[in-house]
């Protein structure tokens, strides 16, 4: 009952985003259903963020290999397991949002005793969040100092992908914490339910199917091209079924635009542009959940 409750969630979803296009004209994914959403976001959303002015700090990346690893050692992690330690950071809760927290990645506390105002350049990650054993932020604060002044404050991104941004639309928006894996787990949902519109592969299930993959971004050797792909990670041995439907996820993933999805930062200076998914299917629909919120 709990699968179904949330695939129909899924559904008013996109009801109220007024995306529905006719069953009949089943096509590979388009964002101009999404109509202004995706405009404004490839616009607006996805550009506000300091990737040009971190290159010393942020210039590693967290490989897939890693990323597949970590999963298999912490997908059964227990809550005590998933706090985050602090220790090595200076730990600011903002005045102005006491709901928040800001971790001061660059410069570290154990590299320089911890002022009240910072010279040079610091990086602040807000509300970084356990997974799968890192702790990441999409939104990053990156900020100059000289004299004790601040001197340069680049913009920061809101949203950790465009699924999130089109799902999160609040009737009434209040000042409050940054619960960016919150708006992260609808955007996963909503994949689900996007995907669920272009193919017919879940309505021959007689059962249910599981499995958990991991979705990375794929760079090219001098190029700016972007693309995305899935990785099966479990079942590692999986069933005929479950194989095809990888498969069919798999291909839509991969027709998914460039700038869909940002990085996260990793309180280790690294991007991880890694997305761990767990994936029921039934003859009703597909539900897409971020490992992030389970």
């Amino acid at each position: 009952m709990k699968h179904l409750r949330l695939f129909a969630i899924s559904i008013a979803l996109l009801a109220a985003l007024n995306i529905f296009g006719q069953a009949e004209n089943v096509k590979p994914i388009s964002f101009d259903q999404l109509g202004k959403q995706w405009s404004e976001y490839e616009k607006e959303k996805v550009d506000k963020n300091f990737l040009s002015l971190y290159s010393r700090q942020y210039n590693e990346t967290v490989s897939v290999d890693e990323m597949k690893q970590a999963f298999y050692k912490n997908r059964n992690a227990k809550a005590k397991d998933k706090e985050i330690h602090y220790e090595d950071f200076v730990v600011i809760k903002p005045e102005l949002r006491p709901g928040d927290t800001y971790v001061r990645t660059y410069p570290t506390l154990k590299d320089h005793p911890e002022k009240k105002v910072c010279e040079g350049e610091k990086i602040m990650l807000v509300n970084p969040k356990w997974y799968m054993g890192f702790a990441v932020s999409p939104r990053a604060f990156y900020e100059v100092y000289n004299g004790g002044k601040r001197t340069i404050a680049a913009p920061d991104a809101w949203y950790s992908d465009f699924f999130a941004y089109a799902a999160y639309k609040p009737i009434l928006q209040l000042d409050g914490p940054y619960n960016w894996h919150q708006n992260t787990g609808w955007g996963a949902n909503l994949i689900g339910t996007l995907h669920a519109m272009r193919t017919a592969e879940h309505l021959w299930l007689k059962g249910e199917k599981q499995f958990s993959v991991l979705l990375y971004t794929k760079t090219y050797p001098m190029s700016y091209r972007v693309s995305y792909s899935l990785e099966l990670l479990e079942p590692q041995e999986p069933d005929g079924e479950t194989q095809k439907l990888f498969e069919d996820l798999k291909d839509f993933v991969e027709q998914i635009p460039s700038k869909a999805f940002a990085p996260y930062f990793t309180t280790d200076l690294r991007q991880m542009t890694g997305r761990y998914y767990r994936v029921i299917v039934n003859k009703c629909g597909w539900l897409i959940e971020d490992y992030l919120n389970l």
